[in-house]
């Protein structure tokens, strides 16, 4: 994965929900990248609750799916469940997405928490190179490993299923041995454990103490890629805390400072407390609307408009969200800069759905603009097969340069190069 967009997208999504043990917050933003494709899953019961954060990869149908999935699977389970059973229900989730034929990947961390006395009990999952943390007693601990192809164990069982480990990717493209999904990877003549690419979950537990300051953190492999350490991650946290106890404010925190700190990628962070978290109950989803920094830029405007839909606003009602932030306080140079990009604004008496329809026809308006001066996707995509431009996105994705200059490489070359599937973690 290279860098795709010039500036990133840090639109946040918050999400909280709370009960009477449980107190969840998290935030999301899509950062440098063209899509945004993580998920998570918040599941909460009285004496349970199961917490996850999907890293998509190669677009966001697998971790959509498995957002989806866990819930229905979770419904239907009883509680306590095993590790060999928390183990074939991912095996299970992953072959039903495979066997489908649908396109993509995606990494998975998660665990299930159960309520014993005064204790929590934590028995954690992992697929992948996403990251389960706790802090115990003041103390961080790290509940997963990653799964990385240059693992010895895992390059074995790659090698004797017929792959190969180059540039520390999987066939030279994918940068984690176990995933959800990737089907392309999956269709050698072994069984599930035995193909190149394996869902089988890592499980490990931990025991936190319920009221305490205690707490678990979940978060995609794009809060680490830059320089952000584990033990780092819960000493932000710790620090964070001590100013602010809206647990989604304080991930949307880390993903900022993952980006400070040289993250290219999309990032989720989760943070879990074991107490009374009824002040968070129902809150669900919002968005808080990031800088409007690179408007003439086709990739920045999709992602941004995404990220707005993914927290239930229109682009327009986020954009008009972001104005009335900068019209709020005085600006720093950036963000005068950043003013000028709205081009004066809605007229002075715009008010109510008028005014948020002047945003909404502003924003169609640039991609207008960009469209007539050939500034969209390149226009031999149009002439393609489907497959052929999904590949070709995919190879963008992988190699990080923009399209003009991938469709003009392969167009010296005399035809189409194959796009392998990339995952989301630099190498």
């Amino acid at each position: 994965m290279g860098v795709v967009l010039p500036k990133p997208v840090v639109t946040r999504i918050y999400e909280r929900e709370g009960a009477d043990n449980w107190r969840v917050g998290s935030g999301s933003v899509n950062g440098f990248r063209e899509n945004m494709e993580d998920a998570e899953v918040i599941f909460l019961r009285d004496n349970w609750a199961f917490l996850g954060v999907f890293d998509g990869h190669a677009g966001d149908k697998c971790s959509a799916y498995l957002h989806e999935e866990w819930h229905k699977r979770l419904l239907e389970e009883k509680m306590p469940v095993t590790d060999e059973r928390l183990k074939e229900l991912a095996l299970d989730i992953d072959m039903k997405f495979w066997k489908a034929g649908t396109d993509g990947g995606s990494t998975g961390t998660f665990f299930i928490a159960e309520i014993k006395g005064n204790t929590v009990h934590l028995q954690v999952g992992n697929v992948g190179d996403s990251r389960v943390l706790a802090c115990k007693g003041g103390e961080p601990l790290s509940l997963t490993d990653d799964h990385k192809p240059n693992d010895p164990l895992e390059m074995r069982r790659i090698i004797e299923c017929g792959g190969r480990v180059e540039n520390n990717r999987v066939d030279g493209s994918l940068a984690v041995s176990r995933a959800f999904g990737d089907s392309d990877y999956k269709r050698g003549p072994g069984d599930q454990l035995h193909q190149k690419v394996i869902a089988l979950a890592d499980v490990t537990h931990c025991d936190l103490t319920i009221g305490s300051d205690d707490f678990a953190v979940l978060a995609c492999d794009g809060v680490f890629e830059g320089d952000f350490s584990n033990d780092q991650v819960i000493e932000y946290v710790k620090a964070q805390l001590l100013e602010n106890q809206d647990l989604a404010v304080v991930g949307g925190n880390v993903c900022d400072e993952a980006i400070a700190r040289g993250s290219k990628d999309n990032i989720t962070c989760m943070v879990v407390q074991f107490r009374n978290g009824k002040d968070f109950a129902g809150k669900g989803l919002e968005c808080a609307a990031g800088p409007w920094t690179n408007p003439d830029h086709a990739g920045f405007r999709k992602a941004y408009n995404f990220m707005a839909n993914r927290g239930n606003l229109t682009v327009g009602e986020c954009l008009m969200q972001r104005y009335d932030f900068l019209a709020s306080k005085t600006r720093t140079d950036d963000e005068d800069s950043e003013w000028d990009n709205f081009k004066g604004g809605p007229p002075e008496g715009a008010v109510g759905a008028d005014r948020t329809q002047w945003f909404s026809n502003y924003f169609e308006a640039l991609s207008q603009e960009t469209a007539l001066q050939g500034g969209g996707e390149h226009p031999a995509l149009n002439t393609m097969a489907p497959d052929q431009v999904r590949r070709i996105r995919l190879l963008q994705q992988h190699l990080g340069i923009p399209m003009s200059m991938l469709m003009e490489l392969m167009q010296n070359e005399g035809g189409e190069a194959d796009g392998g599937e990339a995952d989301d973690q630099p190498q």
